[in-house]
């Protein structure tokens, strides 16, 4: 008896829901034809590696003159300050023997962290004084905070230059609120969940809802700023990158975990070490002052344990956050490719969070040159022709308003290009 004919596979729509899913038995069961992975592409005499030429010792001289001008006026200078480092690390930035450049103005900077700072003191004391306010405080939030994302990333762009072309970012309105204010939802959920008494499932749930939420969050808010961003008037362009996201969240909780295991054994070690040490010093006359250290000594302890934790998940989260993003991301026939690795990453922070520790801070300018060289000198742009012939029309100049820059940078949220 003949046995029936299996359908021949469908190839799924570029972008469609269907063209997302891994190959596997639902793809198969769904009548989709495999996932084929177009061909490696070879290397080309044209292809450019980004590179930084600033060194540790040039960068700390800077370093040192900001950071006692901004202590001297109480953190007013924090604005010059940022122009300053923005603009020394744009113009140590080459592309193709072209360096970058950074034309931002530090009075709107200031203003953004004016703003920074009410939002920030209205957050945190509005729960607290009623309910009523903090729910109020966080509709604010949700007007607000869209257009201060959207002022910094035409600000940090719209001054940026290269080869005399400024880049840019445009966003429609509705499309901004419509990515920004659910990531706003997610990252406030647990705290308005506690704010408003939730106990039980509820507080799971509302525990829950960033795990599962802010991956495709993270993912939209990615390609709304690479898909909107410009350069000479002509745009990025940026492929769906979701079910990449969600891999890449999973694996950055699971070293955080492992990282919280970690801290939990030298933790519970510590904490026997401190009951014998008590029992031996009971009836001391100095037993009070013995105690105070050893609080002293365990609040350390903590913060060397979150920064356990952060040593494991972060370098690998970055490495391959840069992988996801530039390999999703055209500009007309270029692509890009980036090529940070999470262990060169862990070792090279690993290193220099040991010497920022041994010096008191002052290692700090050193490791933000190394780290920020290994960032950059691993993106590539991947062309077919001289870069030189490719031109740009040049667009009509735009004012990069910085009133959400310091705003936005304050609260995490100027994380783009």
């Amino acid at each position: 008896m003949q046995q029936p004919s299996e359908p021949n596979p469908v190839a799924p729509l570029p972008g469609s829901l269907a063209a997302q899913l891994e190959d596997g038995p639902l793809r198969r069961e769904l009548g989709i034809a495999p996932d084929r992975k177009p061909a490696e592409r070879p290397p080309s005499p044209h292809d450019r590696r980004l590179r930084f030429t600033g060194t540790g010792s040039a960068y700390f001289r800077v370093w040192v003159v900001q950071l006692l001008l901004t202590l001297l006026t109480l953190g007013v200078y924090s604005a010059w300050a940022k122009v300053r480092k923005a603009r020394w690390f744009a113009q140590h930035t080459e592309l193709d023997g072209d360096r970058f450049d950074f034309h931002g103005q530090p009075w709107r900077i200031l203003a953004g962290r004016v703003v920074a700072l009410a939002l920030l003191a209205a957050w945190t004391w509005a729960f607290d004084i009623a309910t009523w306010l903090g729910l109020a405080v966080l509709g604010l939030f949700c007007v607000l905070g869209p257009l201060l994302f959207a002022s910094a990333q035409r600000f940090k762009l719209a001054n940026t230059s290269w080869r005399g072309l400024h880049f840019g970012f445009d966003v429609p309105r509705r499309q901004l609120y419509v990515v920004c204010v659910p990531m706003l939802l997610l990252w406030t959920a647990g705290t308005v969940a506690q704010a408003l008494g939730a106990e039980g499932w509820g507080l799971v749930a509302a525990g829950l809802l960033p795990v599962l939420g802010l991956p495709w969050a993270h993912a939209r808010l990615k390609q709304m700023q690479h898909s909107h961003a410009e350069f000479g008037g002509q745009r990025f362009r940026y492929d769906p990158s979701a079910p990449e996201f969600y891999g890449l969240y999973a694996k950055g909780v699971a070293l955080a975990v492992v990282g919280a295991i970690i801290a939990g054994v030298l933790a519970a070690v510590w904490a026997g070490y401190q009951t014998a040490a008590a029992a031996e010093a009971a009836g001391d006359a100095l037993n009070v002052e013995r105690q105070q250290r050893q609080a002293l000594l365990g609040l350390l302890a903590g913060v060397l344990a979150a920064l356990l934790m952060w040593l494991m998940a972060w370098p690998w989260f970055a490495a391959r956050l840069q992988q996801i993003v530039w390999g999703h991301t055209h500009f007309g026939r270029l692509r890009f490719r980036g090529e940070m690795r999470g262990g060169a990453l862990w070792g090279l922070v690993l290193r220099h969070m040991l010497g920022v520790l041994l010096t008191c801070g002052l290692w700090w300018p050193f490791a933000a040159v190394a780290i920020a060289r290994y960032r950059v000198q691993s993106l590539v742009v991947l062309s077919d022709e001289p870069l030189a012939e490719m031109h740009a029309p040049a667009p009509a100049p735009r004012e990069g308003r910085a009133a959400g820059d310091g705003a936005a940078d304050f609260f995490g949220l100027d994380i783009g290009w």
